[in-house]
């Protein structure tokens, strides 16, 4: 099972490998992904938005230890491209600025949370029994952007 460490450990493997790719990426972020409508820049705005992943999952468990059920969320295409247009002044640099800051803040935020919010079950997508909070920290955190940045990578080569 998924632990802390390993979230924390993961994220800052994302970090690292954001690293790598800076200066290919501050020089063609305008490159179109192979798949999809986005461009690099679009990836890392999406990237970005999502950077604390902890807190978003966090908030998550508070609406279900209370009872309280999420708003229901709008089409994922509105959200991602809301997270585009809402950074579209940004610089490269400040989004992937934005990114390490928010990867900080999940950082600090798993180490302040309870094992009880860790192993709280959430539903998640495609998974039939709910799984504990901390798996989709992990998931879509660190997880999810990894596929983002293997996109950005293939997109670089």
């Amino acid at each position: 099972m998924t632990d802390r460490d390993d979230v924390i450990a993961a994220i800052q493997g994302i970090d690292r490998r954001l690293e790598r790719l800076r200066e290919r990426i501050l020089a063609q972020a305008e490159q179109p992904l192979h798949e999809g409508t986005w461009r690099v820049r679009d990836a890392l705005s999406h990237l970005a938005a999502r950077a604390n992943g902890v807190d978003r999952v966090t908030q998550r468990v508070r609406a279900a230890q209370a009872g309280t059920p999420m708003a229901p969320v709008a089409s994922i295409d509105e959200i991602n491209a809301g997270q585009v247009l809402e950074r579209e002044g940004a610089t490269v640099a400040e989004l992937l600025d934005e990114i390490r800051v928010g990867h900080a803040a999940a950082i600090e935020a798993i180490r302040r949370l309870d094992d009880a919010t860790l192993d709280h079950p959430l539903t998640m997508v495609n998974r039939p029994e709910p799984q504990p909070a901390i798996e989709m920290m992990m998931r879509g955190g660190p997880g999810h952007d990894g596929g983002h940045i293997d996109q950005i990578e293939a997109a670089l080569d």
